[in-house]
């Protein structure tokens, strides 16, 4: 069984639908049940059991598809090492980066990057920080990017910090904040700690919470048409003219930020494209810096 079978099996896994798998493989349908039959043969088993429900790995089957997974894992890791041993920059780089640097920090560092180098090519996952770290952890990526301090003992630097704004249409002040309606959103749990610290140190009451949206984006828009205040990350603040914008501080009058770390494991930065665009995204650590900082002009 060579790579295209297993994935040929893989992707019939994914889809237990022989019309949508042969889609998405890009052949006919025709065609990949009769590789799916020489396949069969070739075990002298039934792999999927048809059912009207759809396809349905046999209980040799799931063996036969552990091993498809294996064999697949092990060529890529195989191809990851043979580009390690390359000096050349180019290759493919996977990130993991946290959705809102993703949104809008990533592209114009990338694009500044890859004017340099342009035979290096990216494959991204974005994602709460917690969520896209567990994948950085089990090695699915070469460099994170992500919110907070997570525990890590190799490679690890900060390459960006910004301040966390009260966010309003019309001029407020700090201190009658609880008393005006408040725009929730989904924040990652870094975030909901940091402004939770401060609104306790700063305040006795709770905010007046008037809506609840699914992402800052909403917020942000809900903002703008005047339906209350809300306190976003500055990163998502850049250029932002229309809306008043003011950073919080702590009891000492010291802007309340939140930082942005890059990840990364020793062995990976032998893989020179890796190497040069982790190298990279430090070194411009103070132009993030910068172009964050916008907001508040």
């Amino acid at each position: 069984m060579n790579e295209k079978d297993c994935a040929i099996l893989i992707i019939l896994d994914e889809e237990r639908n022989m019309t949508r798998a042969a889609a998405k493989l890009f052949i006919s349908q025709p065609a990949l049940t009769y590789r799916l039959r020489r396949i069969e043969q070739a075990f002298n088993v039934t792999i999927f059991a048809r059912e009207n429900s759809g396809l349905s790995p046999t209980p040799q089957g799931e063996l036969i598809l552990q091993y498809a997974r294996d064999n697949l894992l092990k060529l890529e890791t195989t191809m990851e090492a043979v580009q390690l041993m390359d000096t050349e920059i180019r290759g493919t780089v996977k990130l993991g980066v946290a959705s809102s640097y993703g949104q809008y920090m990533l592209p114009n560092l990338l694009n500044s990057f890859r004017l340099d180098y342009p035979e290096v090519n990216f494959q991204i996952i974005t994602g709460l920080s917690s969520a896209i770290f567990s994948r950085f952890d089990r090695g699915d990526v070469h460099i994170g990017i992500f919110r907070g301090d997570f525990y890590w003992q190799e490679e690890k630097d900060i390459i960006a910090s910004e301040p966390i704004c009260v966010v309003s249409k019309y001029p407020v002040t700090i201190e009658e904040l609880p008393e005006l309606p408040q725009i929730e959103y989904h924040m990652d749990t870094y975030l909901k700690t940091i402004v939770k610290d401060w609104w306790n140190k700063t305040f006795s009451e709770d905010g007046s919470i008037s809506m609840t949206v699914d992402s800052l984006e909403t917020a942000k828009e809900m903002v703008r048409a005047g339906l209350g205040y809300t306190i976003l990350p500055g990163i998502c603040l850049t250029g932002e003219k229309e809306l008043c914008i003011q950073p919080i501080v702590d009891e000492e009058q010291v802007a309340v930020e939140r930082i942005t770390s890059v990840y990364c494991r020793h062995q990976t930065l032998q893989y020179a494209a890796v190497h040069k665009f982790y190298t990279f995204l430090k070194d411009n650590s103070i132009e993030q810096e910068k172009a964050i900082s916008e907001c508040l002009l």
